[in-house]
């Protein structure tokens, strides 16, 4: 309960941060940082909290090498899918069915490309995916 709110506290701060000292063009997008940023903070507030209570280290490194890499897969993935929507958006044009042509191409670049590197980091989690095995 207590990440949470520390969570929300970074996102609310961010954000806000973000529509004030950002252009309009830019804020929406700042605030979705803001978000990744703030999940990131609780991320790491919960990783401590097991060992702190523990007493030590319950960590080996695993943990944090999954993150790592399932960073890593979201980080291409996120480009890759930016790219296709770019790519799909210059292509079709304006209005609303090629926009949302375009949202839906940079959806499913993205999500390949992340299961794809997933599974090529070896990332234990994406093989209990059915078919991923």
């Amino acid at each position: 309960m207590v990440t949470g709110v520390k969570i929300g506290a970074v996102n609310i701060a961010l954000a806000t941060a973000c529509h004030l000292l950002l252009p309009t063009r830019w804020a929406v997008t700042g605030m979705a940082g803001a978000y990744t940023l703030s999940y990131l903070a609780g991320l790491a507030l919960t990783a401590r909290l097991p060992a702190r209570k523990a007493g030590g280290r319950l960590d080996d490194g695993t943990l944090r090498a999954t993150y790592a890499k399932l960073l890593a897969a979201s980080a291409c993935a996120a480009g890759a899918g930016w790219a296709a929507a770019r790519a799909c958006g210059a292509a079709m044009g304006d209005g609303i069915a090629p926009t949302v042509l375009a949202t839906l191409t940079g959806t499913l670049v993205l999500a390949v490309v992340y299961l794809l590197l997933g599974r090529l980091l070896k990332v234990g989690e994406l093989r209990r995916l059915p078919g991923l095995g």
